[in-house]
């Protein structure tokens, strides 16, 4: 008899486990979308538990927003990068040009490059100090494509000159958004250009000695694998309304910036690869 009860009544429970296994589901799923903070909390342990079960390492997916201080423009570009497992610090620089190849305006720049000044440029004693650094291997296509040479003959940008004022600023030492304004009314088509550049990340191809003449890349450069330049084209009739582009890779730089050739083969190309894991172009 005993077991006969307790049998309706697991006959009962039954009918009631569907409903509230949904209900659970339901509750847990809208209190982490409002992120009430001890589901959060139960949810992060839960996936640090399982990412240490498996042997896998939690991914950071915080970014650093940058708005550039640039208030004209009727369009917003917003360039979103996700860092890969090689980045280690690059350079960068973001820039528009129209699809016959011809320089329209730079968007962001990293500081160092677009004053020459390096924080730590000079060892004196036991410290660093800032001091300029002239870096024609770090982002030629980006300097040629300017077309704006400094007084020493390159052009590398020296002294944060007055176009690149308003956009240049720290380099990023994470993923990051930057956030710009500008006006493309008046270019039919046009193209996002994104070039980075890491120092020392040298491989069986570039060596430490692989061009022993060239005295950058074997003389006072910080090289290694050449600049990475990724690129998205953008049409006119996209600027109506919001629209997103993935970036692709299209090529690299010349190994100590003499020229600016965009050059195609990537087959020498390694871990600078890795740099960047992913770019998305936002515009609207």
């Amino acid at each position: 008899m005993k077991n006969y009860l307790i049998g309706k009544r697991l006959a009962r429970f039954k009918k009631f486990q569907v409903p509230l296994i949904i209900l659970v589901i339901v509750l847990l799923t809208t209190g982490l979308y409002h992120e009430v903070p001890v589901l959060n909390s139960l949810y992060s342990y839960g996936n640090a538990l399982r990412n240490q079960q498996a042997g896998k390492s939690e991914e950071n997916f915080n970014y650093q927003i940058i708005e550039v201080d640039k208030a004209l423009g009727n369009h917003r570009i917003s360039v979103e990068l996700k860092k890969g497992a090689a980045f280690q610090y690059p350079l960068f620089a973001i820039w528009a040009e129209d699809t016959l190849g011809n320089y329209i305006e730079t968007l962001y720049i990293s500081r160092v490059i677009a004053s020459s000044t390096f924080d730590y440029g000079v060892k004196e004693g036991d410290e660093w100090k800032a001091s300029t650094k002239r870096r024609p291997e770090a982002l030629p296509r980006w300097s040629h494509q300017r077309g704006i040479l400094a007084s020493d003959g390159l052009y590398v940008p020296i002294d944060n000159p007055i176009d690149l004022d308003g956009v240049s600023g720290a380099t990023p030492t994470s993923n990051f958004i930057v956030n710009v304004k500008s006006d493309m009314n008046s270019h039919s088509d046009f193209k996002i250009f994104l070039e980075v550049n890491q120092s020392y990340d040298w491989n069986n191809y570039y060596s430490k000695d692989k061009f022993p003449n060239d005295k950058i890349y074997s003389g006072d450069g910080k090289v290694g694998q050449p600049s990475l330049v990724y690129e998205a084209i953008v049409n006119q009739e996209e600027l109506i309304s919001k629209s997103h582009k993935i970036m692709k890779l299209i090529g690299h730089g010349h190994h100590s910036g003499k020229d600016g050739t965009l050059y195609k083969d990537l087959s020498q190309i390694t871990t600078a690869k890795n740099i960047i894991d992913r770019i998305i172009l936002t515009i609207e």
